[in-house]
């Protein structure tokens, strides 16, 4: 926390490393308890994410019910199925998915599959969902982009990769829409000094840059539920 408000970082959004990594239902259910404390011992500052895992379908979908009806939490993710073990494809994701979207909840996704992507916003149009990362490769970082301009319930987030290329940030702002871009660092693994850096420098008006690093993602939260 000290060292994120010593690189400007006024908020987070954040979920659980224990609930991403479990490997039984109540290890999630834990790993979400304890954001949401987090969030209550630093109010203001935490805002915390909901982590689930379709291997276990039932268990997921109550307790993606119990971490928005009783946690209040309205962002579910980042989801990383390569690391939960899990598959986008299938009907307990889909559940998950239908019920998110019925709760309003924002749905994060780490997903390196265009195709994957592709499907997901198209047979969940009503799903608000925010794309993880910009992309390792210039073609990569085209086609998530493209994918953005697309399909209008697809946000990008900036964490982790990609933002570091020349002129990658200026064309998701292009052609996604600077309200679509948001800030995001993938911090504990990545440095958000670097993303803010980034942004400040960037060729971009004094509206853009707010909305980039933290006015969009507020409107975003409060458009679905969050009292930012």
């Amino acid at each position: 926390m000290a060292y994120l408000r010593r690189c400007g970082v006024t908020g987070i959004i954040a979920n659980s490393m224990r609930a991403l990594i479990a490997h039984t239902p109540d290890e999630v259910a834990v790993g979400n308890d304890e954001m949401a404390l987090t969030a209550r011992a630093i109010p203001g500052f935490v805002i915390p994410a909901c982590q689930v895992n379709t291997n276990f379908p039932g268990d997921a979908i109550a307790e993606l019910r119990r971490c928005h009806e009783q946690l209040g939490m309205v962002w579910l993710g980042e989801l990383c199925g390569y690391i939960g073990g899990y598959s986008y494809n299938t009907t307990s994701f889909g559940d998950v998915l239908q019920l998110a979207t019925e709760m309003d909840m924002l749905v994060q996704i780490h997903n390196d599959s265009v195709g994957d992507m592709t499907r997901l916003c198209a047979d969940f149009p009503h799903t608000t969902f925010v794309l993880a990362h910009l992309g390792d490769s210039p073609e990569e970082v085209e086609e998530r982009i493209g994918l953005a301009a697309r399909f209008p319930n697809l946000y990008l987030d900036i964490c982790g990769h990609g933002y570091q290329r020349m002129g990658v940030l200026e064309l998701a702002v292009r052609q996604a829409g600077s309200g679509r871009v948001l800030f995001g660092s993938d911090y504990t693994i990545n440095d958000p000094a670097g993303v803010i850096a980034r942004i400040q420098a960037a060729d971009f008006d004094a509206q853009t840059k707010a909305g980039l690093l933290g006015g969009n993602c507020a409107r975003l939260l409060g458009e679905h539920g969050w009292k930012v």
